[in-house]
């Protein structure tokens, strides 16, 4: 937990850079003056990760393995490796044995990752899986929702 000052300035409740994400905050922060000094006590919070990404990505995997006469890329668990392989996915640790350097492909738990990196490993999953399917990255998002 952080103390930090700040206060409202021009007509607005934005506080140094911090916008209130809700109506009932927004009318929280209206029963102070213009430019009154707040004493706020912060702390951050995870949001949980929503596993509708999750399954929009394994859709969109799927769809990719269904459709691909390629054989790297023909059944669920090639093109999911194929996928991570391209997005260079790996594991932080790695594995030495002789001469010889193995690196480990990272997993695709969601509800394990923090909010900003399961955002980016689902636009990266997203993008190179339109570019298999020869579509736009938006348009294979619409048939996510959608179907999954």
């Amino acid at each position: 937990m952080k103390t930090i000052y700040t206060k409202t300035v021009k007509n607005t409740y934005v506080l140094v850079g911090m916008v209130p994400i809700s109506k009932e905050d927004v009318e929280k922060l209206q029963a102070f003056e213009k430019h009154q000094i707040l004493k706020n006590q912060t702390s951050g919070v995870l949001k949980a990760r929503s596993l509708k990404q999750h399954r929009w990505a394994m859709w969109m995997i799927r769809s990719v393995s269904e459709n691909d006469s390629d054989v790297e890329w023909n059944t669920f668990g090639r093109a999911k490796r194929r996928i991570k392989l391209a997005m260079k996915f790996f594991k932080d640790e790695v594995v030495v044995e002789g001469n010889k350097v193995y690196f480990e492909l990272d997993s695709f738990a969601f509800d394990e990752m923090p909010q900003s990196k399961a955002t980016k490993v689902y636009n990266e999953v997203k993008t190179i899986c339109a570019q298999r399917l020869g579509c736009s990255p938006e348009e294979l998002e619409a048939n996510a929702k959608r179907e999954a």
